[in-house]
């Protein structure tokens, strides 16, 4: 709304009254905030700077990714083309406006929380008990872990987030989007939690009997481990509900695992396949070799459905055409097989992320190692080397090894293996060692960053900042509700993290 003459008096030479054109040229030079705070001013002011027709292209300028901007184009599922459409364009454009002033000031909306199962379940026995990180990683300074945190036992995918709910011990779906919660249908009463990740909308929980089966020695028992999957899918007769179906369940390891701290198994999956990595010392008391931990890796097919479960049938007796449906190993890998392809680890691990494609044909492996000028004693920074190598799971064909354009946040913790990369190109070398974790929106750009106080020198480890950057502003504040574990996830909407006391926080920047 914007014209030459305010009824039958003079030229108005208010700015809500400036002909089209020069009014442009002033919205052209406004942040989006001060759109909205400019209705404050009068009457005539409100309605011009809520008017749909300028507030569209600004919206298109500034804030062209956002879902809400896309929801507004004709052909989007959202967009029905009635009367309300200017209605719509205003509450948009000032949600995303509000979103953006409060990640602007590092300052979220609203705090949610949700509070987590503690390691002992109702009957005092251990139930959750994560894969223990390395003490020693070749990404850290001179190979030692400068601070430790525990594996989360909370995974997040798109919008969706699983965790296990104190309130009633088990494991629930939270849509962020609505804010509901639907139940996992999946026991946990009887078993010890290894591990709970959600990826490709498949949910697989690696799980171990709290019994065990034979022993090593007088103080390592083994255990039977076994993997769980559900498929995650939208229901069809429910407007953003959620169906967690059960798929099968499989044996990740033939001989067991022991419950220790010692030995440890990290996994990844796709849609169809499954790949775990399992690391174990070498207890024999005939080698003289103590830098030679058992390793291996195998690639399962878990595509099928099958009402077989391995758990209940422990001889393995059971037949019939629910066992030739269960998952299946389609790849071994033994420790002479990995020094092949020069992905061994050893006593000295560098391995810190796995993969699987979505076809089960190849298998990555990223390590993650620190390395110092050969000419020069070490330095507290060195300058970080991502190894990416790829192993052909059928055992035909050629392998890859390469060095990617992007680098991994220093290990400290199994979620690292879930961790996404901090960026492209080395414009933060020099920084890279004190970031613990880091989330990068793609479309919006918006950067999340949790790390010490310390950036060059990490010296100080019990102080954690949270940073948040967009385009224009860079903010940083003490993040003592995201602190407790190396894991932050979300989106330019919300971003996901841990207390040090088991509590589930979630900042909201969208409401």
């Amino acid at each position: 709304m914007t014209a030459s003459y305010y009824g039958d008096q003079d030229t108005c030479r208010d700015l809500a009254f400036l002909p089209r054109d020069l009014f442009w040229l002033i919205l052209e030079l406004l942040e989006p905030k001060d759109l909205v705070r400019c209705r404050l001013v009068s009457r005539a002011w409100n309605q011009a700077f809520r008017n749909p027709d300028n507030l569209l292209p600004l919206f298109k300028k500034h804030f062209f990714w956002t879902q809400e901007f896309k929801d507004l184009q004709p052909g989007s599922s959202t967009y029905d083309g009635t009367s309300d459409l200017p209605d719509s364009i205003r509450h948009a454009f000032d949600e995303v406006v509000a979103r953006y002033d409060h990640l602007e000031r590092g300052k979220p909306r609203s705090v949610q929380r949700h509070r987590l199962c503690g390691d002992l379940g109702s009957s005092w026995e251990r139930q959750w008990f994560p894969v223990q990180p390395w003490e020693a990683h070749g990404s850290q300074y001179l190979g030692n872990v400068d601070r430790q945190f525990e594996e989360a036992m909370w995974s997040y995918e798109d919008g969706l987030v699983v965790f296990p709910r104190a309130e009633h011990q088990y494991l629930v779906l939270l849509d962020l989007s609505s804010d509901r919660q639907f139940m996992v249908p999946f026991i946990i009463q009887g078993k010890v939690i290894r591990r709970v990740r959600l990826q490709k909308r498949v949910l697989v929980v690696e799980w171990a009997e709290p019994k065990a089966f034979h022993w090593l020695n007088e103080s390592d028992g083994v255990h039977r481990h076994f993997a769980s999957s559900f498929d995650v899918s939208p229901k069809v007769d429910d407007d953003g509900g959620w169906d967690i179906i059960p798929r099968n369940e499989w044996k990740i390891m033939f001989l067991g695992h022991p419950l220790s701290e010692r030995d440890r198994f990290f996994s990844a999956h796709s849609k169809t396949h499954y790949v775990i990595y399992i690391w174990q010392p070498n207890r024999s008391l005939y080698t003289a070799d103590d830098d030679a931990p058992i390793e291996s890796l195998f690639v399962w097919d878990i595509s099928k459905q099958s009402d077989y479960r391995p758990s209940l049938d422990p001889t393995g007796a059971q037949k019939g055409p629910e066992v030739d449906q269960a998952p299946s190993i389609v790849a071994r890998f033994g420790y002479q097989d990995l020094e092949f392809f020069n992905v061994r680890q050893r006593g000295f691990p560098c391995i810190q992320q796995l993969e699987v494609t979505d076809d089960g044909q190849a298998v990555y492996i990223i390590e993650n190692a620190r390395i110092f000028p050969a000419d020069e004693e070490p330095e507290a920074f060195g300058v970080p080397q991502t190894i990416v190598t790829g192993i052909p799971v059928n055992g035909i064909g050629p392998s890859v090894r390469i060095s990617p354009r992007f680098i991994l946040t220093a290990y400290r913790s199994n979620d690292s293996f879930q961790q996404m990369p901090l960026f492209e190109g080395w414009d933060m070398v020099d920084t890279w060692n004190s970031i613990i974790a880091q989330v990068t929106d793609p479309l919006s750009g918006v950067i999340f960053r949790l790390h010490f106080a310390d950036i060059e020198t990490s010296e100080d480890l019990d102080s954690i900042y949270l940073t948040i950057e967009t385009e224009k502003t860079l903010v940083s504040k003490e993040a003592i509700d995201l602190d407790g574990r190396a894991k932050l996830c979300g989106c330019e909407k919300y971003i996901i993290g841990e207390t040090r006391n088991r509590e589930l926080v979630i900042y909201r920047f969208d409401r």
